[in-house]
């Protein structure tokens, strides 16, 4: 945990909000997924922070990545990732987007339409390409009807298309992808969850004739944001998913992969904003934080959807814009001393000229005065990228990657 004299000294150097990724946290995460999956290989999900120092970090520890764009692909490639540890999936892809990434990853095939799209364009190159297939499992991870789904081809339909598919010359298809629910906490729904993609993949092996090189279960791994939260257990997950493999491993001779972005590093940042102003209106205390939503954007949604609802429990997750009211704790660091232990209920909001940027309502925090220094935990995963940086063209929040203080690079 980087300590607050840290900060302190951070802030007084850059007079900037910024976000501080801690990359000892990152490290951590990263051996504990793969010191306890020791049959499985791991894609870091790009999207979830693309910083350049966290993927170079990934490329150091043998961590290849999950690319939702011809740009997340090229960023992977920048870190030196090879071809084949780069998966790039994503709906809507365009014959443009094909052609710019086809030499520098695995492209998997969202659709009928993106397969035709994949063989053309090897058509045009002269190449057999090997691609993936995202499939929409006939499953839900939650034993509740199966729905649409915008995400790959329905796995029901896949018989019925396997003479369209065998006609397309110029790709072979040597792996599948599905991903059904993100952020889930409850170790035996993950569990079979896999078990479900393992007798899917075998399926596609023995009656569609693919020949896997890749099983990618997606993501799924939940962490605990607070302590409202269940704790996933990792120790028995990883104990029988291995368990799980070596039974399949005989009959399916691929790669198994699993996709992780908030696990690896949601906990390793830090939003840090000072206070520009403070003020009293009806009763209510304002911390007027410079870059509210425009800084960190999750907290201001989490106030709009549970002043929408009238409530705050029990609210459907909506990955990854919501996951929950009680996602994120905000604190202070104080500059001085000067009201000791003094405590007070107040409203954090920030310097945009619209009544919509509010980070927390009512929350108790120490005495605060400007210049003292707002933190939000959970700040390195779908927190800088989702953030809308240039509503109103204030200064945008930096982005610190930290070692040590005498080794930290700035974006």
């Amino acid at each position: 945990m980087i300590k607050n004299e840290v900060i302190k000294t951070l802030m007084k150097k850059f007079d900037s909000s910024f976000y501080i990724y801690d990359e000892e946290e990152i490290i951590k995460s990263i051996d504990t997924l793969k010191n306890k999956f020791s049959e499985f290989e791991f894609l870091y999900s790009v999207k979830t922070n693309p910083n350049k120092n966290i993927l170079n970090l990934m490329k150091e520890h043998g961590v290849g990545t999950d690319s939702a764009s011809p740009h997340e692909v090229e960023l992977s490639n920048l870190s030196n990732i090879k071809k084949d540890k780069i998966i790039y999936s994503a709906p809507g892809k365009s014959k443009k987007d094909i052609e710019r990434v086809i030499d520098k990853c695995i492209i998997t095939a969202d659709s009928y339409n993106e397969l035709n799209l994949l063989n053309e364009v090897a058509k045009s190159k002269n190449i057999k390409l090997q691609v993936g297939l995202r499939i929409n499992a006939n499953y839900n991870v939650f034993g509740e009807k199966v729905i649409s789904s915008k995400y790959g081809v329905d796995e029901e339909g896949l018989l019925e298309n396997k003479s369209y598919i065998d006609n397309l010359e110029n790709i072979e298809i040597v792996g599948i992808h599905v991903h059904l629910q993100s952020q889930i906490l409850d170790y035996k729904i993950i569990y079979n969850y896999y078990e479900y993609v393992l007798k899917l993949a075998l399926l596609c092996k023995e009656k569609m004739n693919f020949k896997l090189g890749f099983v990618n279960f997606g993501g799924g791994l939940g962490i605990s944001y607070g302590k409202s939260y269940q704790t996933l257990d990792i120790d028995n997950l990883a104990s029988m998913s291995n368990d799980l493999v070596r039974k399949y491993k005989s009959k399916i001779n691929a790669r198994f992969i699993i996709e992780s972005g908030r696990f690896l590093v949601c906990k390793s940042g830090t939003y840090v904003t000072p206070i520009v102003d403070i003020k009293t209106s009806r009763n209510v205390k304002y911390l007027i934080v410079k870059n509210g939503y425009n800084g960190f954007f999750k907290p201001t949604i989490s106030e709009m959807i549970v002043s929408y609802l009238d409530k705050k429990e029990d609210i459907k997750m909506m990955e990854p814009i919501f996951t929950s009211y009680d996602s994120y704790e905000i604190s202070l660091i104080k500059l001085n001393d000067k009201n000791g232990d003094k405590k007070e209920v107040v409203t954090v909001g920030g310097n945009l000229c619209t009544s919509a940027d509010i980070l927390a309502k009512d929350i108790l925090l120490p005495k605060a005065e400007i210049n003292d220094l707002i933190l939000i935990n959970n700040a390195g995963s779908y927190a800088y990228t989702l953030t809308p940086l240039l509503f109103s063209s204030h200064e945008k929040p930096l982005e610190i990657y930290f070692k040590n203080m005498n080794d930290y690079k700035i974006n």
